[in-house]
């Protein structure tokens, strides 16, 4: 897996927050999909015969990994008896996944008691992004990729899956390559 690149440069010497510098020159945004960057728990289940059969959650390298040359996160096996995997467990418990066809799907955890509950949601749920039926459904038709108007537009955004909030970001998709590119919020001064 491969972090998805901000689509701004960032000011590396100081907040660390984005300036205009447009960071993802060849990204065709006329045909990308823009969609809700939703805040919670990056994981991957796998499917059979609409059963999760795995259960698995992003790890991000260390330190010292980054030292050696380790940039991009990777998924290791979830763990329910592990106090910090239940809530995973619990999301997967609550999602139905009887249009879910076999394979591997990376989703985002969502819920309760995953990151604070941004979404302000009730329990906990899986929401499968790499679905493009699922993906439909926080699909935003009007983000600019403008500095400015982005800049204005996305706290002005309620969340089209969470309750009576705000949006994380935007991470727009090419459908034809598989490239992505993103924005949150808070990477604004």
């Amino acid at each position: 897996m491969e972090k998805i690149p901000t689509i701004f440069d960032r000011n590396w010497d100081g907040d660390r927050k984005v300036n205009a510098k447009l960071l993802v020159e060849d990204f065709d945004f006329d045909q990308a999909i823009a969609t809700e960057k939703l805040d919670g728990m990056n994981v991957r289940v796998t499917v059979r015969n609409h059963t999760v059969v795995r259960v698995e959650k992003r790890r991000n390298p260390s330190k010292l990994q980054k030292q050696q040359g380790i940039k991009n996160p990777w998924y290791v096996d979830a763990n329910e008896s592990e106090k910090g995997d239940a809530y995973i467990f619990d999301a997967v418990k609550n999602t139905d996944f009887s249009s879910v066809p076999d394979g591997e799907w990376s989703a985002e955890a969502l819920g309760e008691k995953i990151q604070g509950n941004p979404l302000n949601l009730v329990g906990h749920t899986l929401f499968i992004f790499t679905l493009e039926d699922w993906k439909a459904r926080i699909i935003f038709h009007d983000a600019p990729t403008n500095f400015e108007e982005l800049k204005a537009w996305l706290p002005a955004q309620k969340s089209k899956f969470g309750n009576n909030c705000g949006i994380e970001g935007i991470v727009w998709h090419q459908p034809k390559t598989g490239a992505m590119c993103k924005i949150k919020v808070k990477d604004f001064k």
